[in-house]
């Protein structure tokens, strides 16, 4: 007896029609469609993990030292900085460290061979040209 809720499942169709003797082998699985898997070479890996670092890591950080600047501006110099500025240069400050995260990634050089730019404009408009074209062959 099978433990569960309720009453014991009823008997698939194929189970209750087939005879034991004469049923047919399993079909073979069908095989994987042919991917190209394409991997992300380290040393580009290595790029743009320093350029993701940097370029949220800078105003994350900022962020995070406005909060005790905020509490000393109140609490010991007793200026109260209005709240909306609070939240303007927190929203800033965190919001810019999530488009950090995507400009290091796309600013960063795909080619290995290649360092590629300090600022990474060059880089960023040639990446997001590949992957905008990624896209549309999807479509």
């Amino acid at each position: 007896m099978a433990k569960g809720f309720g009453k014991d499942a009823p008997k698939r169709q194929e189970e209750q029609s087939a005879p034991t003797g004469t049923a047919e082998p399993p079909a073979a699985p069908a095989p994987p469609r042919a991917r190209v898997i394409r991997e992300t070479p380290q040393v580009v890996a290595d790029r743009m993990f320093s350029r993701i670092v940097l370029c949220s890591g800078i105003p994350v950080f900022t962020g995070m030292a406005l909060l005790p600047v905020f509490y000393y501006l109140k609490v010991v110099m007793d200026i109260e900085a209005p709240l909306w500025l609070v939240y303007i240069s927190q929203v800033l400050t965190f919001g810019g460290g999530l488009m950090g995260i995507t400009y290091g990634a796309m600013s960063a050089s795909w080619d290995p061979t290649r360092e590629g730019s300090w600022l990474g404009l060059t880089e960023f408009q040639g990446n997001l040209a590949i992957l905008l074209d990624k896209n549309k062959q999807r479509d």
